[in-house]
């Protein structure tokens, strides 16, 4: 999911120059998120009442949908997954918008499909625009000894109004509730990514990657809760230059807590990932980056149907390559509705 450019602009206007020739961009993969569900009772009334009143309390099939706008403060326009920063401030609009739908055939078996577009357009930097939709389908059946799920993962990446990546993932889970608290889950996935409209002489960045994640959620009595992840993956590239392997770790922390009788959450989130570039034995440049990424963000529901989010984040790129080794700062304030 992350791919590289080896040679950067040294000044702002080389970038927004190249920008329209060279610029490469990778599309994060959707992360999956797991929580633990109470099993349903085995044992079934024959009484039409009681029989009423369990279909009124499970839905077969239900719709869900969320609208949001933002506004982005960026201290370094960048895309994360690229060698290539600005080293110039913008701001930009973030909107979104998703549609989703749970079809429920049973208490234990849950599919869930679902359609998303997201955007975000610079002030001056139009070089960097992103525009990405997502389609997704997963399916999941919870046995006595574990809950079971496969999913897969669709997306279109336009950059600067033009098609530019096509990503594909797909996988199979397995999570656990250990005890009253503790919620296990492992996945792993294939990924695939095929870039467009390349330009004539940019080195190949198509490549096929390999993933396990194992995610650790504890939930304290407060309903706040601890999550953390171990991650790894192997990206094999058409060009040697861009294989490389990753490990990292995820860590956040969630506390939910009433203001003015209204729901407010914060998390706060850590995020590590140290990749090992091919050698220059194996035709690469023997590259190594250390990414760190801190985020704190403040969720209030000033309706039902309406929230109120706040986030900020830091991010330090450390790398063996000058042009990939860079710090960002984002601060983000937005409104999301959704039913």
């Amino acid at each position: 999911m992350n791919t590289q450019i080896l040679q950067h602009s040294s000044t702002t206007n080389n970038l927004i120059r190249g920008g329209r020739k060279c610029l490469s961009l990778s599309v994060a993969a959707v992360l999956l998120g797991s929580s633990a569900a109470n099993a349903g009772s085995d044992s079934l009334s024959h009484n039409d009442e009681d029989a009423n009143h369990t279909n009124a309390k499970h839905q077969t099939i239900s719709f869900s949908g969320s609208g949001y706008l933002g506004y982005r403060s960026d201290s370094n326009v960048s895309v994360s997954e690229l060698d290539t920063n600005s080293d110039v401030a913008d701001d930009a609009v973030q909107s979104e918008a998703q549609l989703k739908v749970l079809v429920k055939p049973t208490a234990k078996w849950e599919n869930v499909l679902s359609v998303s577009q997201a955007n975000t357009n610079y002030q001056t930097l139009s070089e960097f625009d992103l525009g990405l939709t997502t389609l997704s389908a997963s399916t999941s059946y919870a046995f006595d000894f574990a809950k079971l799920g496969a999913h897969y993962y669709h997306a279109s990446a336009e950059l600067d109004g033009r098609d530019f990546l096509t990503y594909q993932q797909s996988g199979l889970s397995v999570g656990k509730l250990l005890g009253q608290r503790t919620y296990l889950r492992v996945s792993s996935d294939l990924i695939d990514k095929q870039f467009e409209n390349t330009p004539e002489g940019a080195p190949i960045r198509d490549s096929e990657a390999a993933a396990v994640r194992s995610d650790l959620f504890y939930f304290f009595e407060g309903e706040d809760f601890f999550q953390i992840a171990l991650k790894y993956q192997n990206e094999d590239a058409q060009n040697n230059v861009f294989d490389y392997t990753s490990i990292g770790m995820d860590l956040a922390y969630t506390y939910p807590l009433a203001v003015f009788s209204k729901p407010l959450k914060l998390t706060v989130a850590y995020q590590l990932d140290v990749r090992d570039y091919a050698s220059e034995q194996d035709g690469g440049i023997g590259r190594e980056d250390d990414r760190h990424v801190v985020e704190m963000s403040a969720d209030y529901a000033i309706h039902n149907n309406v929230d109120i989010k706040l986030s900020t984040q830091y991010g330090d790129f450390a790398s063996s390559v000058d042009g990939a080794n860079y710090q960002e700062t984002i601060a983000e304030l937005g409104i999301n509705v959704h039913f």
